[in-house]
């Protein structure tokens, strides 16, 4: 192979990633957003905890935003929530769930909101 013909190779593939690196970024999914219910497990060295009937105000997150999770209908935070990764399933009956997973407060182990009937938001 030629040095040339190298070159055309190289440039050919770079282009070629360059494209794919576009696509695939359009349609990344940076967010989580529902509309039932939610609770928050909360997890240390000693336990797993679980909160029943929490909330997000707007019951919408993003990657990397800190958030107030509070008792649903009242004005108290439990815990505050850098979300760090998002995980979306269905349930066996079809219905779509997620786990928003984030470190809580000063801890340095991951806990999650899990929420019901969520969907991905994905970058435009």
């Amino acid at each position: 192979m030629t040095i040339e013909r190298r070159k055309k190779t190289k440039l050919a593939s770079i282009f070629f990633f360059i494209i794919l690196n576009t696509c695939s970024n359009a349609s990344e999914i940076n967010g989580a957003q529902w509309s039932g219910q939610s609770n928050f497990m909360h997890v240390t060295k000693e336990k797993m905890d679980m909160i029943y009937s929490v909330d997000i105000t707007g019951q919408k997150v993003f990657l990397g935003g800190y958030y107030e999770i509070i008792k649903k209908n009242t004005d108290q935070v439990v815990f505050r929530l850098n979300v760090e990764e998002l995980e979306f399933n269905s349930r066996v009956d079809g219905k779509e769930y997620c786990r928003i997973w984030g470190r809580v407060d000063n801890s340095d182990i991951q806990s999650y909101l899990y929420a019901d009937d969520c969907l991905p938001i994905k970058k435009s």
